[in-house]
């Protein structure tokens, strides 16, 4: 059963549904995200590594695991395209428990972190037991300066409800590490400090396109 709130384009979808990188598998579900980063490489081009990541429209449950196949050659799944695959959570909660039963690859999440902002509750309580773990962006040692490079929707609460949503995943999920963008004007030994502050070792990520 398709997600009953996407509602399906007459277009046949010829982006890349499931792409590797490394010993990783990606799942590519939506290209809706809350913020609208400004180094965020879909709004230059939606291709990453040879894959065209564009979704005319959202893919269903099946079409997702049909991409998927029998994957080989990978020590893990993640959930990562251009979009906050968190903005599907029944999907992610479905094919999460679809891959647990059939196989034995960890599953990773990434995200922005504002999923509880997103739902209008706490979400990490539905992924336990799913997801192994999760990378969040945190992109900034403050509100201020993420505003100013992530234009959340939500104002100051943005910033707060990334550090909460690291803060709450700790407490459930094997593995949470923050990430932040190698960017000028981003402090990273500040992003390195809060990260630590907040229980979770800091990953630095350079800006690269497709």
């Amino acid at each position: 059963m398709s997600d009953p709130n996407i509602s399906s384009l007459p277009q046949k979808n010829v982006a890349t549904l499931a792409y590797k990188i490394g010993n990783s598998l990606y799942l590519n579900i939506t290209n809706r995200c809350s913020n609208t980063c400004i180094f965020c490489p879909k709004f230059d081009k939606y291709k990453l590594h040879g894959n065209d990541l564009f979704l005319k429209a959202e893919p269903s449950f099946e079409e997702v695991m049909i991409a998927v196949a029998y994957p080989k050659g990978i020590s893990e799944i993640v959930f990562c395209g251009f979009g906050e695959s968190l903005i599907r959570l029944s999907l992610v909660v479905r094919i999460a428990q679809e891959l647990k039963r059939r196989y034995s690859y960890p599953i990773r999440i990434n995200t922005d972190g504002q999923a509880n902002l997103v739902h209008g509750r706490n979400i990490i309580p539905e992924l336990v037991g799913l997801v192994d773990s999760i990378s969040v962006s945190l992109n900034a040692p403050d509100a201020a300066t993420y505003m100013r490079f992530c234009n959340t929707p939500f104002g100051r609460d943005g910033f707060k409800g990334v550090c909460e949503f690291i803060v709450e995943a700790k407490k459930h999920i094997p593995h949470v590490i923050a990430s932040a963008v190698n960017l000028p004007g981003v402090d990273i030994d500040a992003c390195r400090a809060l990260a630590i502050s907040l229980g979770v070792p800091l990953r630095v990520r350079e800006l690269r396109g497709g």
